[in-house]
């Protein structure tokens, strides 16, 4: 299998919380196969229950019971910063991440003022040390490149460090409690679907196509589309 076949199974096996053999993985050639040897390793349910609505009333018992606040506060439009506040952000991210999964959730972010400050220094940093040859004869291109590349790797790597207080803000698509009970959904259901809740088959093809969607970016296809014939995969 390729690298990205290898990628997709992980999150496959993430997502449900299974383990699928390299020579069953490598007959899991459509969406409809991953979906039917998903559904013979899983607890199953009658239930029909949408999963995002499951995921969405664990997180609201999750963050009314973290922010102390009443369940019906919360809706999928409410946006998160209203929620947990700026000060307090980083810590019941991390006890809440502690608690679900650290993959249930994103990780807070950086501004995107500071994260374009780290780029732009690491650019300069890279662009500044390719220029110091053309002042020094004895040192060759490639030993430039070499050392222009370590200091630009320095500098983005210490600033990622220097700035990790900084990580306070909701990423982008996942502000809002729906937002995130989707990607919840989508990386993580195990967190919230016990042995005794089951899944449906409607349930599993819904993660399935939704993991596609994220790993691979393909959006038009069927149960029966191939892997590799038909979104290309390597």
């Amino acid at each position: 299998m390729g690298m990205d076949a290898v990628e997709l199974v992980i999150r496959f096996e993430e997502a449900f919380g299974i383990d699928i053999p390299d020579e069953v993985a490598e007959q899991l050639t459509t969406p409809r196969k991953v979906t039917d040897y998903v559904l013979a390793q899983v607890a199953v349910s009658e239930e029909s229950s949408c999963l995002s609505q499951q995921a969405f009333y664990f997180l609201r018992g999750k963050l009314a019971a973290s922010m102390n606040i009443p369940r019906s506060d919360l809706s999928p439009s409410t946006r998160l910063e209203g929620v947990i506040p700026l000060e307090q952000r980083r810590l019941v991210w991390a006890v809440m991440k502690s608690e679900i999964g650290s993959s249930a959730l994103p990780d807070l972010a950086r501004p995107i003022w500071l994260f374009a400050t780290l780029s732009l220094l690491t650019v300069l940093t890279f662009i500044s040390a390719l220029i110091y040859p053309w002042n020094n004869a004895n040192m060759g291109s490639s030993l430039a490149f070499f050392l222009a590349l370590l200091g630009a790797v320095v500098v983005a790597y210490g600033g990622s460090v220097v700035t990790r207080p900084w990580k306070r803000q909701f990423r982008k698509g996942y502000e809002s409690v729906g937002g995130l009970a989707k990607y919840l959904s989508m990386y993580s259901p195990q967190s919230f679907k016990g042995e005794k809740k089951g899944w449906t088959r409607e349930q599993i093809a819904s993660v399935v196509r939704e993991i596609i969607i994220d790993q691979v970016g393909a959006k038009d296809f069927t149960e029966d589309s191939h892997f590799i014939d038909d979104m290309h995969l390597d």
